[in-house]
């Protein structure tokens, strides 16, 4: 294909070339979504979209505050990779797209369009670029006068139609020759491994440098790795026919009295993908109630009663799948150490591990990692809203309160 481009480089457009010059064409579309509704309450940031099969990875970008009460809008179900960059902190997450913006690229590529990622989303407004052979194909369909509008499009050269193909093939990642060897050192040593076999001591010490050198090196050299692999983000279920689509989570909230905080369930199909404790009512949650959630409200209330035939659908790694799993065979009104449940995994020496896993439950209360309390006393802390307190309620509520003595000094501030 380069050859022929290469080829027909000087000849006129059209002219004794036999082939058609395509068109880079962009369409402002306005969709109803919740990513178009994040967007326009969220002006400041810069929303880029590359779809990724029945998923979208979408990154936004801008002044750090924004980003934030994007990554803590507890109306977003999302995997999310934070990475950092000087002035701003960008996020990324897998996003399932509505079908109003599905229905954009659908239109495009039934009439031949090639969609030239990134989207970009401005006001709510979805900014979509592509290559279409025929002027015709240019245009929007007449049923979308209302709802898309031409920005530009212009005609492409072979070179030019090159120059925007490779632009679209993501690079490597771009390591100097110091971070290649400390990066490779550390998957050799285990340092990429859970639970962890090596640290960045130890990788330094194989390479004969110093730890806060081999530390800067590692962190460059990983940072640069992410960058480039984030828009290959491997999404998980996708559809089983043509006509299928993913099923959608949806969102149900309740208050609890006894937390004094508002308890969310999000359900994939007939399975629990996530359960949080929030401070206000989530305004995505569905007015309608569901059994489940009265079931985990009831439990919160009396201390009494089985979660733990609930069906769940959690995203998570197979290390920490094996982790939650342990924690919901804990009974109500008993507790266990993280060193506990790293030596029943036959893991002992991975405690900090376990700790880590508790962290990221993405279903608390119906995976009771509240009931995991340190070795060395106290109930330490909960990554769920209210921290060691909500804990503390839910311990106290299941009669565990002899069994969670008051937190010492060296609890507090550590997140467990």
């Amino acid at each position: 294909m380069r050859a022929t481009l290469a080829a027909q480089d000087d000849a006129p457009p059209g002219v004794g070339t036999g082939r058609l010059d395509p068109f880079v064409v962009e369409w402002d579309c306005s969709t109803q979504s919740p990513l178009a509704d994040l967007a326009r309450r969220h002006p400041t940031l810069s929303w880029a979209i590359r779809p990724l099969g029945f998923r979208w990875a979408v990154r936004c970008s801008g002044p750090v505050a924004a980003v934030a009460e994007i990554r803590d809008d507890t109306r977003w179900d999302p995997s999310t990779v934070l990475l950092s960059a000087s002035g701003e902190v960008p996020l990324t997450f897998a996003y399932a797209p509505a079908a109003s913006e599905t229905s954009v690229l659908q239109r495009i590529a039934a009439g031949g369009g090639f969609i030239l990622p990134p989207l970009q989303m401005r006001d709510g407004r979805l900014r979509v670029r592509f290559l279409s052979t025929s002027e015709a194909g240019a245009a929007p369909p007449a049923a979308w006068s209302a709802r898309a509008a031409l920005v530009s499009k212009r005609r492409l050269s072979p070179t030019k139609l090159r120059t925007e193909l490779d632009r679209q093939i993501p690079s490597g990642p771009r390591l100097t020759p110091r971070q290649s060897e400390v990066l490779l050192e550390a998957v050799r040593a285990g340092y990429y491994e859970v639970p962890r076999r090596a640290d960045v001591r130890e990788v330094a010490r194989r390479l004969s440098l110093g730890r806060s050198t081999a530390e800067e090196h590692l962190r460059a050299a990983e940072s640069a790795v992410i960058r480039s692999a984030v828009h290959e983000i491997s999404l998980p279920n996708p559809p089983e026919g043509p006509s299928q689509s993913h099923p959608a989570t949806e969102h149900f909230a309740e208050f609890s009295t006894e937390l004094d905080l508002y308890v969310e369930l999000a359900m994939r199909g007939d399975r629990i993908a996530a359960v949080r404790l929030l401070r206000r009512m989530p305004a995505r949650s569905d007015d309608r109630s569901h059994p489940l959630l009265h079931r985990i409200i009831e439990h919160i209330r009396t201390g009494t009663g089985d979660l733990r035939d609930l069906p769940v659908d959690l995203d998570v790694s197979p290390f920490e799948r094996r982790v939650l799993e342990e924690l919901r065979r804990i009974p109500p009104g008993q507790t266990r150490t993280y060193a506990d449940i790293a030596r029943r995994l036959g893991e002992p020496t991975a405690a900090r591990a376990v700790g880590n896993a508790c962290a990221h439950n993405p279903a608390v209360v119906v995976i009771p990692c509240h009931r995991v309390v340190p070795s060395r006393g106290g109930i330490g802390q909960y990554s769920a809203e209210g921290g060691p307190e909500t804990k503390r309620r839910l311990l106290e509520t299941e009669r565990a309160a002899a069994s969670a003595p008051t937190p010492t000094s060296k609890d507090r501030g550590k997140r467990v």
